[in-house]
């Protein structure tokens, strides 16, 4: 018998979907948050946990063994000292590529055309076409991380007329979507030559700072970068520096370093920068077919757990993905 902690408010319909896919001996605990969980005179026998519960709450667990996030990224984890190791840490990864993929297009199109400019007329009573749109076809894309994210942003991309180019970490990697892939060493070579950047990298030790001074300056007067990854791994200040200098198009940022930015802070108020507070998965809110994603990604793994089989996207702390 295993005792399983679920730390989110599910719908019925999503309770159901995980009872059905343990084994009947199973103790099923649903709980809203961490404090109900640590109020449970259960919470000692817990082995799994559906959700991220903090260091505090881990503690408490004497028997846990296995933690299956909903998110993709695990750097909350892998980037604490002494994580226990006895406690193996799944990922959601695959749940997200599409919705994360139509904010990334859409955070494009939105500077491309305007499209905050012209909301601004709207408010002040103008009525003017502003010259300076442009279009996603024929434009080369750099896509830095080539998983699940970076495949259906370049599935997305191409049906606009994109050239999609690929940077991934393994060599002889190849995925459809893309019309080229290099490595990870070919970075600095393909930013000089990319109009739009994207990030859609994990948060690491090799990536955190990657986007300093050198590589910002690296990129084309009138490139667009785009970030989806981790905050830390694009240089604020440089960014900032480089926006209010003309050197950059303009920029997506669905995460920032710090974050939240502080309220005065340049990149709040530029008309070339769309900022949004790390909502472009949308995990556990109102978007039902990622919720539903992230469940049959965990209920795969607690089909995997009782087979004693190996589980989906184990992390792996020495590479923190």
């Amino acid at each position: 018998m295993r005792t399983i902690a679920i730390i989110k408010n599910c719908l019925e319909c999503e309770k159901n979907l995980i009872l059905t896919s343990v084994e009947k001996e199973d103790k099923v605990l649903f709980f809203d948050n961490e404090n109900e969980l640590l109020e449970s005179k259960e919470h000692a026998n817990i082995e799994i946990v559906f959700g991220e519960p903090e260091y505090s709450t881990i503690r408490c667990m004497k028997n846990l063994r296995w933690i299956q996030m909903t998110w993709a990224g695990a750097n909350k984890y892998t980037s604490a000292p002494n994580f226990p190791n006895h406690i193996a840490l799944t990922s959601a990864s695959g749940a997200y590529g599409y919705v994360i993929s139509e904010y990334i297009v859409s955070g494009i199109l939105a500077l491309y055309k305007n499209l905050f400019s012209y909301r601004a007329q709207m408010k002040s009573g103008a009525w003017n076409q502003i010259e300076s749109d442009d279009t996603l076809e024929g434009k080369r894309v750099l896509i830095l991380g080539t998983g699940n994210i970076g495949q259906e942003t370049a599935k997305k991309l191409r049906c606009f007329g994109s050239y999609i180019v690929g940077i991934c970490r393994t060599p002889g990697s190849q995925h459809s979507a893309f019309d080229e892939i290099y490595t990870t060493d070919c970075v600095d070579e393909q930013l000089q030559i990319a109009d739009v950047v994207i990030i859609a990298l994990p948060g690491t030790t090799q990536t955190a700072g990657m986007f300093d001074v050198e590589r910002i300056r690296k990129m084309k007067p009138n490139a667009m970068l785009v970030n989806v990854g981790r905050g830390f791994i694009v240089n604020t200040d440089e960014l900032t520096n480089a926006l209010q200098n003309g050197l950059l198009a303009g920029a997506v940022l669905d995460v920032t370093d710090p974050e939240p930015l502080p309220e005065n802070h340049p990149l709040r108020y530029m008309e070339n920068v769309l900022l949004t507070p790390h909502i472009s998965g949308i995990s556990w809110g109102g978007n039902t077919f990622t919720r539903k994603r992230i469940l049959d990604i965990f209920c795969e793994n607690i089909k995997r757990d009782s087979d004693n089989e190996p589980k989906k996207n184990l992390i792996d702390f020495s590479k923190g993905y």
